[in-house]
């Protein structure tokens, strides 16, 4: 049973050490660079570690490079979304990279007020249909009644 508990420990710890690996760094940032590596988009740092799954999003006018463990070197275009894979497009992954236009590559962190002075965070898509949402009224009247019947 010991030996058990200690191959399932050791199983465990191996594999939390394995994920802490980063698969990948950015360089040669221009422009707006941000990454999600969980909850939200944060502002990149020159040479930050990447993670598998990890997003990277170019904003309009942005560049950068991200440069796998094993060397490959992938270039980032503007206005591009990126979901970094697990081994190196050189290792035969197909990079997840999706074209954002230009709503996403400028929406992000902007803010914008409605006509009640509430304060409004974009992100994308969302932003249009809250702004939608909260512009219309929704309020429930009943009907006008009906005329008589006669006879």
């Amino acid at each position: 049973m010991i030996r058990i508990a200690t191959a399932i420990a050791a199983t465990l710890l191996a594999s939390s050490a394995l994920a802490s690996e980063p698969v990948a760094t950015l360089s040669a940032q221009e422009g707006t660079v941000l990454v999600n590596q969980g909850e939200e988009f944060a502002t990149a740092a020159e040479g930050q570690a990447l993670q598998a799954g990890d997003r990277v999003m170019l904003m309009e006018g942005a560049s950068a490079t991200l440069t796998f463990a094993d060397g490959c070197a992938l270039p980032l275009e503007a206005g591009s979304l990126l979901e970094v894979p697990a081994v190196s497009t050189c290792a035969g992954a197909v990079a997840n990279v999706q074209k954002i236009g230009p709503t996403y590559a400028q929406a992000v962190g902007s803010r914008a007020r409605d006509n009640d002075g509430a304060v409004l965070v974009f992100t994308g898509v969302a932003a249009v249909i809250v702004w939608d949402l909260m512009s219309n009224d929704f309020s429930i009247t009943d009907p006008p009644p009906a005329p008589p019947i006669s006879p």
